[in-house]
């Protein structure tokens, strides 16, 4: 954080404030040196003619970027997760109340909220993700057993789920990809397996080159203390470990730790990667990489500073003062009122104003405040409707969703939630983007033939429905429309087609059934009859019975 709060605290936190107002081009981005630059949205670029390949000789620029980073963007994000867990500063950095007065300094925790309401609606249901080729050398339903097997034994669902909260709380976060070493029971070999975790933006940077195309270059992770810079620089080739510490220099530069001693312009061989991509993937909350409540901070500030002052006013009113005028109180009365807030005023001789012989009628009555409550309570409404507009989140204890979602029209439901499904389309496309980059990776590192661009992903969000409607309506289409569009208006089926050919199934093993019933059915029947086992065969196979003297003719008396 700065060394003193900055006045608007939602104009700190916005990204684009350049440092180098001098060196501002005409897209937005600032020039930090000949080779970085950083936009409007704080992204690093760097000259693309040096890129990956030759960025471990340009240390000088990545402690550059480093320094730039923990001065002036790390403060932002920290404070972002202050206000995220509930600490705001605006609230708890106000001068103290003199004379003892009430001093409430109440946080309402609308960024939580914010983030909690959001992020369970776009990942509470993991993303559903498919290969489709059309090409025949692809086993589409191994690819998919294998992707499936892969994300589970990874926990994609609650990676994922971290990864896209991050993303709302800072504007952005890191997907890191990287190769583990595990033993094989079978061959007791030891296999490189891919696994992925969250980074945060507070200890990770990814710079992206100058181009027009913005291609991701290489990723720092890095930490700091005791004067000391240590971390990791990640391109797609290698993994080169730095250290101020090594060098020994007054200035504190980098130097990498883990060099080949053989080949010091390389790094060790369990640090080579090969990799097609950057294994540091931005996930990107938008265009703008703005936090979900970045632009509605000074509202939630306006709303704790009314909430503290409601907070004040009730306790004012509980240390209300007794006036009590016209009369002394004596000892006794004086004894019992100990303890309380008491003013007492009345005449010690006639005077002008006092009439009637210097009589004066006594009276008691409170001395409060005027506390506006009606107004603070207006405010209240307002600014909290105007928080959730401006991040386009739906309130969920708005008095209108008390409702039940069987009583509201599906067209009414969509239309609350088309703020929402705006924003989680929008995001939907950046995490798209995002995990075709990952599964680049991840299609190389299993020698895959398959192609990332034929990933269909299905972002399920938690939308409520309403079932009755949806009945109704698949009902008036029966004998309209296929079976397959016809369940495709219930939004408990994923998938029509595959629905269909269950019930298909299904009614097959029913008839089946009812076939097998009506066999035996009849059967049985026959055998009551003596047509089946039970009745004798003649010499010709001819089904006999007591009954007949003649193959299944019956006995007549004799003429």
């Amino acid at each position: 954080m700065p060394t003193r709060e900055p006045q608007n605290m939602q104009d700190y936190v916005l990204s684009g404030r350049p440092i180098l107002h001098h060196a501002n081009s005409n897209d937005g981005s600032s020039g930090l040196s000949e080779n970085i630059a950083i936009t409007d949205d704080d992204v690093f670029l760097y000259n693309k003619d040096i890129g990956d390949v030759g960025i471990a000789g340009h240390l000088d620029d990545v402690k550059q970027i480093i320094n730039y980073h923990e001065n002036y963007l790390v403060p932002k994000y920290k404070l972002k997760h202050d206000y995220y867990i509930g600490r705001h500063h605006k609230i708890t950095s106000l001068p103290e109340k003199p004379l003892n007065k009430p001093d409430n300094r109440l946080t309402f925790n609308l960024p939580k909220k914010l983030v909690s309401t959001f992020n369970g609606y776009f990942s509470g249901e993991p993303v559903v993700i498919k290969h489709q080729s059309d090409n025949s050398q692809t086993d589409d339903d191994a690819l998919n057993g294998k992707i499936q097997a892969w994300l589970n034994a990874n926990d994609y669902g609650d990676v994922f789920s971290e990864w896209s909260k991050q993303a709302d709380i800072y504007g952005r976060s890191y997907l890191y990809l990287y190769e583990v070493g595990i033993l094989s029971r079978e061959s007791d070999e030891v296999q490189t397996q891919l696994k992925m975790a969250v980074c945060s933006p507070r200890d990770t940077i990814v710079v992206y080159d100058d181009s027009i195309e913005h291609n991701p270059v290489f990723a720092i992770r890095y930490s700091t203390g005791a004067a000391r810079q240590y971390g990791e620089l990640i391109t797609k080739d290698a993994v080169y470990q730095f250290d101020t510490m090594a060098s020994g220099d007054a200035q504190g530069s980098l130097i990498v730790t883990n060099a080949d001693r053989n080949d010091p312009d390389r790094v060790v061989k369990s640090d080579m990667l090969n990799f097609p991509a950057l294994p540091v993937i931005e996930l990107a909350e938008d265009s703008d990489r703005a936090g979900l409540f970045d632009d509605s901070i000074n509202l939630i500030d306006a709303i704790d500073n009314v909430m503290s002052s409601k907070g004040n006013d009730n306790d004012t009113f509980n240390e209300s003062y007794l006036v009590i005028t016209g009369d002394e109180l004596d000892d006794k009365q004086i004894e019992m009122l100990q303890g309380s807030h008491v003013i007492n005023i009345y005449p010690k001789q006639k005077t002008a104003i006092n009439t009637n012989d210097g009589k004066v009628t006594p009276s008691a009555a409170f001395l409060s405040p005027d506390p506006h409550d009606e107004a603070k309570e207006n405010f209240l409404n307002r600014a909290i409707d105007m928080v959730y507009q401006t991040s386009q989140v739906v309130n969920l204890n708005d008095a209108n969703f008390g409702m039940s979602a069987q009583s509201i029209s599906g067209v009414a439901l969509l239309q609350r939630y088309q703020p929402m499904q705006a924003r989680a389309r929008v995001k939907s496309h950046k995490m798209d983007k995002a995990l075709r980059q990952m599964f680049a990776i991840l299609f190389k590192q299993w020698s895959e033939n398959a192609n990332p661009n034929d990933l269909t992903f299905d972002h399920k969000q938690s939308i409520p429905h309403n079932m009755l409607e949806e009945a109704q309506t698949v009902k008036t289409l029966d004998g309209q429309v296929s079976d397959v569009t016809k369940l495709g208006y219930l939004s408990r089926i994923d998938d029509p087609a595959a629905e269909v050919e269950r019930l298909k199934e299904e009614n097959k093993e029913v008839i089946d059934e009812a076939k097998v019933n009506v066999d035996q059915y009849v059967t049985d029947q026959q055998k009551k009859a003596g047509v089946g086992d039970g009745g004798a065969h003649d010499s010709a196979g001819t089904t006999t019975d007591s009954t007949t003297n003649k193959s299944g003719q019956p006995d007549r008396p004799a003429k």
